[in-house]
């Protein structure tokens, strides 16, 4: 199954996105809101450990920050990581994106092979979508292309 780069090329086009919820409206089926954010123009500073770090932007988003709902109608495995732990991974391939990512190899795609009886004959050829939010990371598997929506426009 492709994911067609189109699809996802709304999310990639943000500079930051945030989390803002995920539910299944009905079995199996999912739902995820992502909020775009960006830099703040205001620079402030911060002392950590005794270090002053200075000339920082907050990232936020506002009313004016396009959201998205991405909805697929069925999935295999999902996964919230918070994104303090976790690394980019060598091992892993990403076939397309930047903040939306389509794996051909990763450690989830290795999991759900592992952990589950899904096969590219049953239910059919699935795909890994990862979505690299600010404080969370989304990885979903799915035989279906999600339907991806702007709920608000900037």
């Amino acid at each position: 199954m492709d994911i067609p780069i189109d699809v996802i090329s709304a999310l990639n086009s943000c500079e930051y996105l945030y989390l803002r919820e995920i539910s299944e409206p009905a079995d199996n089926r999912l739902r995820i809101l992502i909020e775009e954010a960006g830099a703040t123009p205001r620079l402030t500073s911060r002392e950590i450990g005794g270090v002053e770090f200075s000339d920082l932007r907050a990232i936020e988003s506002s009313d004016l920050s396009r959201l998205f709902e991405i909805v697929w109608e069925s999935y295999i495995a999902y996964s919230v990581r918070n994104g303090s732990f976790t690394v980019l991974d060598a091992y892993e391939v990403i076939e397309s994106g930047r903040i939306a990512c389509v794996y051909s190899k990763s450690r989830f795609l290795d999991y759900v092979s592992s952990g589950t009886i899904a096969t590219s004959e049953y239910p059919g050829p699935f795909r890994h979508i990862g979505l690299n939010c600010l404080n969370h990371v989304v990885d979903v598997i799915s035989t279906a292309v999600p339907a991806i929506r702007e709920l608000r426009f900037n």
